[in-house]
């Protein structure tokens, strides 16, 4: 067989492959939003907490999800609120989460944006319409922490990069964020470590907040 046949057979295979691999990420990102929408709590995660008497008890804290369009910022994305769940009306976080698949197939791409001015959106999962209006200038993120989702066992697991997640340039601090999720589970970690490795923000122990759909 010529070289340029072996050539031919090479770009055959490598074009099966990425086809392949572009069919398996956009079931990735229709299992996502499958799932990922929802009310969540992570009650359970308190209450284990409690009855195992454990010093540092996990906030109780209401996580609700839901897809929004903002064609100009994205074709996957999803308004992520976080508030007390003793107390509604106190919002902890708001956040956009954007989802597309990595240029080269094999992961799906999760960036994280907060808003500028979190009042004009809160509550934004029961006015979804709302974020039509998006526009980038509404929007800030930090270079370096996005995320790669990949989907095995049933279960998605994301990660942010602890090589290019850092703070303030020259500070020596970098951020953690991890994610796990399945139909009905949405684990999340979020911390942050100086340059000694020290916990700086977020939790030292037990990191993760479990949170469970379909509770409230």
């Amino acid at each position: 067989m010529n070289k340029v046949a072996l050539l031919l057979i090479g770009a055959a295979v490598l074009a099966c492959g990425c086809a392949n691999n572009e069919k398996l990420r956009e079931a990735d990102l229709a299992r996502l939003a499958e799932w990922l929408p929802g009310a969540y709590d992570n009650r359970a995660q308190v209450d284990s907490d409690l009855a195992k008497s454990v010093m540092d008890v996990h906030a109780p804290i209401a996580l609700d999800v839901v897809a929004v369009s903002a064609q100009i910022i994205g074709e996957e994305l999803y308004y992520v609120q976080q508030s007390d769940a003793t107390n509604p009306r106190r919002v902890i976080s708001q956040q956009l989460y954007s989802f597309e698949k990595t240029s080269d197939n094999k992961a799906i791409a999760h960036t994280i944006y907060n808003f500028k001015e979190p009042d004009r959106w809160a509550s934004g999962h029961d006015r979804p319409d709302i974020f039509k209006s998006l526009v980038p200038d509404d929007l800030s993120s930090t270079s370096g922490c996005e995320l790669k989702w990949e989907f095995a066992e049933n279960r998605f697991t994301a990660s942010s990069s602890a090589a290019s997640c850092r703070g303030v340039r020259g500070s020596g601090a970098r951020t953690e964020i991890k994610i796990e999720l399945t139909a009905t589970e949405f684990k999340l970690s979020e911390r942050t470590f100086d340059s000694t490795g020290n916990v700086t923000s977020g939790r030292s122990e037990d990191p993760f907040f479990d949170f469970r759909k379909g509770n409230r």
